[in-house]
């Protein structure tokens, strides 16, 4: 043991040696790892510079053509491109590969990155820009890879532990040789993210050429096909699900690398969440958020197979969650959940003369509310732009109609939409029944006509600033008012005789937990109501008397004695703007000095709550029952969501910089969407009854002699 300590021990000069024990004795035998790789970057780049060229000429021709070029600007350059061009593109995009739904509401959705400002619009189409190439770039290489990986056991066997290593470590440790290689830009952001989001496109590949079944591959082989064709023709197109699967979640990986590509030099929203908490910036930082969350959100919902079709965010999540240890269940053909049996041979119920009657009064309704738009609704001021606009307060002799800034606004706009969403869905029942879309029917009619009559009602609601006393309701509104109230007394009778039954059987047990989900809800509107829903940080609201006082005494101040004059200018200034930080006027929902929209609202989630009773089957009741009061607590929903909306997106339409809606009327919209879907389960199995030729006791009813049907259900 004397001896082993004696090899152990430091340098001469030190009074004691170390033992092999002490944990200090590490310098001395510490292995140069580091200094190995410094050395290797360095001599790489002193000597391998056209290689280097040649790995990052693919990255910077994508860029430089289809992005953006520092030094030409094609028109077809996304950064340049109108915002609403690549909306459009999006709704292509989201048409061809999903459906004409999905592609319209993700270019809607998209389009609200833009309603967050011109800054955040560019860094948006800059994120899309570096995702799509981080994803071209990895289906290049990495499919390719997979499909080898798949047939080529020794292949898959040396690739596998690259695969390992490139999810296990964490991207800050190849940062830096990266940077050394290629320097910063977007060009090596691309490629440290395409190191992180390749490993599953290869796998799943892999996985998908692997599970294709053997008997099919070697009875292809059997009848002459060449390896080629059993490749292209067999395990191909029996694998697209497992290789759209990798696709998409090489894309979710590389877009959870925004961050660290900002790092390197990337533009897009995750330089702007950088400098959000560089600089601790809230509102930065939320709004950066938001739109990351939306682009998110488009570029998945594209890239996601069709047996996804009918799941939503939430139930993804779960199963994903679910499957955590076997994910290879999730590359199943069809989720059984979502399977719905369909008869090609069955034609929807026609419309009975019952139901014809209704329709036609939910009709008459629709129409009197697309005329009211047009209609005088705000006189002599303006209701809601006379809070956020001092110049709107009175203006007499001002006759504005429903779709003016200065007149209804955003709520005039809802009621015209509404109006022509339960006009579409008359015309239809009564020319094509059941055949058009999904919500132009009975159940659709009833939550348009409720949403036009609550953004009327909205409206009617409002109280006038305090200031305005000059104000008066034109008739437009209550035109409005009595047109939503036709449509909505139609689409009840209607809905009472329309001939419609569920895709399947539904629960017959109370719904506890949708019973607690929308008291819930009704919870989060109280909270709403009692939350800001303006916000004025105007100077002349926030200078108080005292601060008016200590204003005047430094102007006085400096009009005595000039020199004080630009020190006491900057003084003033940081006494206002701290006072419009620290004490903006603020609005609850409840405040009669307020719009006090948080009432209307909560009396709406309570009406909703108190319908959800029968919808859950506390009373009892059949399958239709059930559907009846379920669209009803969506209209209710609907009303909320337009109560709220109108009063956000109107005070954004003309109200002054420093006059914003508060987070009470965003929580008033969020709980409104949470009611709204809260009968989705209910709502989405009930469909117009398909009938087949054969009875005649339906002759009488459907008036069509030439042809008697039977009622089936779907």
């Amino acid at each position: 043991m004397r001896m082993l300590g004696l090899i152990f021990a430091q340098a001469e000069d030190t009074e004691a040696p170390l033992r092999f024990w002490d944990n200090a004795i590490l310098d001395e035998w510490e292995i140069p790892f580091g200094s190995w790789i410094d050395e290797m970057v360095s001599w790489t780049v002193a000597n391998l510079g056209t290689v280097l060229d040649i790995i990052k000429w693919p990255f910077s021709f994508l860029f430089q053509n289809f992005v953006i070029s520092p030094e030409y600007h094609p028109w077809w350059e996304l950064a340049d491109m109108p915002w609403i061009l690549v909306c459009a593109i999006v709704l292509v995009v989201g048409t061809l590969t999903r459906n004409l739904k999905v592609g319209a509401g993700l270019a809607l959705v998209l389009a609200i990155c833009g309603l967050l400002g011109n800054e955040f619009w560019e860094e948006t189409v800059l994120t899309i820009g570096l995702v799509v190439v981080s994803v071209v770039i990895c289906a290049i290489i990495g499919i390719p890879l997979g499909v080898l990986c798949g047939r080529v056991d020794g292949v898959w066997n040396a690739v596998r532990p690259a695969l390992d290593a490139m999810q296990v470590v964490h991207a800050f440790v190849y940062i830096i040789p990266f940077i050394f290689f290629f320097g910063l830009g977007p060009e090596p952001a691309t490629m440290v993210t395409m190191v992180f989001a390749i490993p599953p496109l290869i796998r799943l590949t892999n996985l998908g050429i692997r599970q294709v079944p053997e008997d099919v591959v070697e009875a292809s082989r059997a009848y002459g096909a060449s390896e080629w064709r059993v490749l292209l023709d067999v395990q191909l197109p029996l694998a697209r699900a497992a290789i759209m699967t990798g696709l998409n979640q090489t894309l979710l990986l590389s877009i959870s690398m925004i961050g660290i590509a900002a790092i390197m030099g990337a533009s897009g929203l995750g330089l702007l969440v950088f400098r959000a908490v560089i600089n601790i910036n809230t509102p930065l930082s939320a709004s950066a958020g938001l739109a990351l969350f939306i682009v998110a959100v488009v570029l998945d919902r594209i890239s996601q197979t069709q047996t996804e079709e009918g799941a939503n965010l939430f139930s993804r999540i779960y199963r994903a969650w679910a499957h955590r240890r076997d994910p290879e269940t999730l590359l199943s053909s069809e989720d059984a959940e979502t399977k719905k049996e369909t008869d090609s041979e069955g034609m929807p119920s026609p419309v009975t003369a019952a139901e014809r009657t209704w329709v036609v009064v939910a009709l008459v309704g629709a129409v009197v509310g697309i005329v009211s738009v047009w209609l005088p609704w705000s006189l002599d001021s303006g209701l809601i732009s006379g809070y956020g606009r001092a110049a709107d307060l009175d203006v007499p002799g001002l006759s504005a109609n429903g779709l003016a800034a200065q007149g209804g606004s955003y709520f005039g706009i809802a009621v015209l939409l509404m109006s022509l969403l339960a006009l579409g869905s008359a015309l239809t029942t009564l020319t094509r029944p059941g055949r058009v879309g999904r919500w132009f029917g009975a159940d659709g009619s009833l939550i348009f006509a409720m949403g036009g009559l609550a953004a009327a009602a909205a409206y009617l609601w409002v109280n006038p600033y305090a200031d305005a006393v000059a104000h008066q309701d034109g008739i437009g509104v209550w035109v409005a008012l009595v047109g939503g109230a036709i449509a909505t007394i139609g689409s009840i009778f209607w809905i009472r005789v329309a001939p419609y039954s569920p895709l399947r059987p539904l629960k017959v047990n109370v719904s506890v937990s949708r019973l607690v989900i929308t008291a819930c809800i009704v919870g989060l509107l109280v909270v709403a109501g009692l939350s800001p829903w303006a916000v004025d940080s105007r100077t002349e609201s926030v200078i108080t008397p005292e601060l008016q006082a200590e204003i005047d005494r430094l102007e006085q101040e400096a009009r005595q004695d000039i020199s004080k004059a630009g020190q006491n200018a900057i003084t003033i200034s940081s006494l206002v703007a701290e006072a419009q930080r620290k004490n903006p006027v603020a609005f609850d929902g409840f405040s009669e000095e307020g719009p006090a929209l948080g009432r209307l609202a909560l009396w709406m989630g309570a009406a909703g709550l108190l319908f959800s009773l029968p919808a859950a089957g506390l009373f009892g009741g059949g399958e239709r029952r059930r559907w009846v009061w379920s669209v009803a607590v969506s209209a209710f929903g609907v009303g909320v969501m337009l109560a709220s909306t109108g009063w956000i997106v109107s005070l954004v339409r003309s109200s002054d910089p420093n006059y914003v809606s508060g987070p009470g009327s965003f929580l008033c919209l969020l709980a409104g969407f949470l009611l709204f879907i809260s009968s989705r389960g209910v709502l989405k199995e009930f469909r117009r009854t398909k009938v087949f030729a054969g009875d005649s006791g339906l002759m009488s009813q459907a008036e069509t002699p030439q042809e008697t049907m039977t009622p089936q259900m779907t």
